[in-house]
C-alpha cells in the first residue's frame, strides 16, 4: 500500500467522494471514479492525513493523485462562507501588491497591513466591507503563510525603517486564518518589525489561543465589541454563535498576556446605551477603549447615515466628563518610509493577464509587472487590454478596454 501523508490536508471518505479539508476552514472534493483510476483508495479514520493507494507505486500514486489535487483546487470552497476560494500562493502567479483586500497593503508609513484571508464568522449589521454570510461579494481568497511572510521581508528590507507596526487587518476575520499563530511568528522575527496588531471579533478566542499568541508575539489585541448586553451584543453582529459573554471574561485573562484594546463601532441611536456600558466594562476591568464612529460606506452596510465628527467628539467629551476616563484619542503621529513605486500611471492602457476572479462576479483579478490589478466589469480570461483607473497607494483598479 501507498500512503501519501500531508499536513495541511485532511481526507474523509463520502462514499462517491473524498472530501479534502484544507487548512481547516476549506474544502474541495475528489470524485472517486477519478481517484480509483490511480489505484482502489482508501482513507484511514484514524489517520485523516493521509490517503492511501493499492497497486501502485509511491511515485505514480503521487504524481498522478496532484494532478488531481490541483485541479480540485479550483472549486475550493470557504465552508463559513460557502463561497468559492482561490489559494495564493508562491508558485500561484499572483503578487500580493494591488488590491485592498488580500496581501499586503502599504501606504509609505511605518504602518503595515497584512491581509492573510477573506470572509467572516459574523455578520455584523455595520460592517464596512460587506463581509460574513449576507456579503453580495461571491469570491474569496486564502494566502499561503510563507508567501506572505516572505514578501512582506522584501518589502521591509526595502523600506529599511525601525519600528514597523503590523497590522493583521483582513477583510474578515484573522482568527480562521490557520497558520495565524505561526504568522505572528514569522513575521516578529523580521528585522524592523516592532509592534504587531490583531483586529478581531473575539469569538474565536480561547485561553489557549492567547497564550500561543502572547508567545508568537502579539503585541496587541484590538476587539470589535460594540453591544454589552447579549441580545443587543447578537443582534448587532447578526450571528446567534456570537457570545459576549464568554468574550468578556477571555478578555479578563488576556489583558495580563497582551494589550486589549476594545474598539466598539458607535452607530447613533443604535447601540449608544450599549457604549456607556461598555465604557464601564473597560473601567473596572481595566482595559483601554477606543470608540470609532461609524461612518456611512458605499461597499458596506449602514443601518445609519453617520454623524459629523465634531457631533461625535462633543459626545465623546461629554462621555469623557461623566464616566472619568480618555476617550479622545491623541492623534497617532506615522513616519513616512519608501514605498514601491507603481509601475502604471492614471490613464494608462496596458496589456494583462486576468488570473483569477475578483471578490464580486462582475470582477477579475490581472496581473501585470509585478501588481495586481482589479479589473472592473469584465468576463473574460487570459490576456486583455485595460485602462488604468485608479492608483493610489499602490492599490490599482482598471477597466478592460472593449475593441
Amino acid at each position: 500500500m501507498t500512503k501519501l501523508s500531508f499536513e495541511t490536508l485532511k481526507f474523509y471518505d463520502k462514499g462517491e467522494y473524498i472530501r479534502v479539508n484544507f487548512l481547516r476552514n476549506y474544502e474541495l472534493r475528489l470524485n472517486k471514479v477519478d481517484l480509483e483510476r490511480i489505484g482502489p483508495v482508501s482513507v484511514d479514520e484514524k489517520e485523516v492525513n493521509s490517503i492511501n493507494f493499492e497497486d501502485v507505486s509511491e511515485s505514480k500514486a503521487e504524481k498522478k493523485f496532484m494532478f488531481l489535487l490541483t485541479n480540485g483546487f479550483k472549486d475550493l470552497i470557504n465552508i463559513y462562507t460557502n463561497k468559492k476560494t482561490t489559494y495564493i500562493h508562491r508558485n500561484s502567479g499572483i503578487p500580493l501588491i494591488g488590491t485592498r483586500f488580500i496581501g499586503i497593503h502599504d501606504r509609505g508609513s511605518t504602518l503595515l497591513e497584512i491581509k492573510p484571508l477573506t470572509g467572516c464568522n459574523a455578520n455584523c449589521v455595520f460592517c464596512s466591507v460587506d463581509e460574513g454570510k449576507d456579503s453580495k461579494k461571491s469570491y474569496d481568497f486564502v494566502v499561503e503563510k510563507d508567501y506572505l511572510v516572505e514578501e512582506t521581508a522584501k518589502l521591509l528590507k526595502f523600506k529599511g525603517k525601525e519600528g514597523i507596526h503590523i497590522y493583521i487587518n483582513p477583510h474578515g476575520e484573522p482568527l480562521l486564518y490557520y497558520d495565524i499563530v505561526e504568522l505572528i511568528r514569522d513575521l516578529k522575527k523580521i528585522e524592523f518589525v516592532d509592534e504587531i496588531t490583531i483586529i478581531t471579533n473575539g469569538m474565536l478566542l480561547t485561553k489557549e489561543l492567547i497564550d500561543e499568541l502572547a508567545k508568537a508575539g502579539l503585541s496587541t489585541l484590538n476587539i470589535s465589541i460594540s453591544g454589552y448586553e447579549i441580545d443587543k451584543a447578537k443582534e448587532l453582529m447578526s450571528t446567534k454563535a456570537y457570545d459576549i459573554d464568554k468574550i468578556k471574561e477571555i478578555l479578563k485573562y488576556a489583558k495580563d498576556k497582551i494589550k486589549v484594546i476594545i474598539t466598539p463601532v458607535w452607530i447613533d441611536g443604535l447601540n449608544d446605551k450599549e457604549i456607556e456600558k461598555l465604557i464601564q466594562f473597560a473601567k473596572e476591568d481595566g482595559l483601554e477603549i477606543q470608540i470609532q464612529k461609524f461612518c456611512y460606506n458605499k461597499g458596506g452596510r449602514n443601518p445609519s447615515k453617520g454623524i459629523e465628527w465634531d457631533d461625535f467628539f462633543e459626545k465623546l467629551k461629554v462621555l469623557e466628563e461623566k464616566y472619568k476616563i480618555k476617550l479622545i484619542q491623541d492623534t497617532f503621529k506615522l513616519d513616512k518610509t519608501k514605498e514601491y513605486s507603481c509601475p502604471f500611471k492614471k490613464d494608462e492602457v496596458i496589456k494583462a493577464e486576468v488570473i483569477s476572479f475578483g471578490r464580486y462576479k462582475t470582477e477579475k483579478i490581472a496581473v501585470a509587472e509585478g501588481r495586481c490589478i482589479l479589473v472592473q466589469d469584465c468576463f473574460k480570461n487570459g490576456k486583455i487590454k485595460l485602462k488604468i483607473s485608479h492608483i493610489k497607494d499602490n492599490i490599482i483598479i482598471g477597466k478592460a478596454v472593449r475593441k
